[in-house]
């Protein structure tokens, strides 16, 4: 399953290394690391951030954080006491207090879709998509975007009886703001894109191969 992984910091192989927020904005680059904290460095400014924010996805290094939060809670000129950190990690700030699986980023923000009600081409946000309504040719609500990929979004569909659909963006003709539209009846939902795990480049391609025109 596509996802971020919990992260071990370790070694120097972090040193220097960009790291980005959680809203995908870079704050800076990892300067040390100490069995608690990791320091970022932006310019002038530094952050002391405790180990349980970070997570690795695609080589890439997120705190899981806003841009704003990192700034307002961990910019600081010295590093905090050890009672500080005592209570950071004592409280589990942040990393349980989001989603089991992180909604990673994706890599094509700008990708442009043609909207087939409105004939206009879609800029779709896909940072803020998360949890949209999906709808299909017939206006059935088929679940809510869970996760956003290169070359896909994931829909999930129920809560006890859980149905995971990765749809390629190409199927998207439409977005409201408050749902996404694709091309494709309510019927074929399922045995077109249900999958237990990420579909092959190979399925991808028999996928993309079937859009409508």
């Amino acid at each position: 399953m596509v996802g971020m992984t919990e992260l071990k910091i370790s070694g120097k192989r972090l040193i220097d290394k960009k790291v980005k927020s959680f809203d995908g904005k870079d704050v800076g680059k990892v300067k040390s690391i100490t069995p608690e904290i990791v320091e970022l460095k932006d310019g002038d400014k530094r952050y002391f951030v405790p180990k349980l924010h970070f997570k690795e996805h695609d080589k890439d290094l997120y705190v899981l954080l806003m841009e704003d939060e990192v700034r307002d809670k961990y910019q600081r000129k010295d590093p905090p006491l050890p009672s500080e950190i005592q209570d950071a990690v004592r409280s589990g700030e942040g990393y349980n207090s989001y989603h089991q699986i992180i909604p990673f980023m994706a890599k094509e923000p700008d990708l442009e879709l043609k909207g087939e009600k409105s004939g206009d081409i879609l800029k779709i946000p896909w940072d803020e998509v998360i949890h949209k309504h999906v709808r299909t040719l017939d206006n059935v609500d088929i679940g809510d975007v869970d996760r956003v990929g290169n070359e896909f979004i994931v829909v999930r569909e129920g809560v006890a009886n859980v149905h995971l659909y990765y749809i390629p963006k190409q199927y998207i003709n439409n977005y409201d703001g408050s749902s996404i539209w694709i091309d494709v009846a309510s019927g074929l939902v399922s045995p077109k894109f249900e999958r237990e795990d990420e579909p092959t480049q190979e399925e991808i391609d028999m996928l993309l191969s079937e859009v409508p025109e």
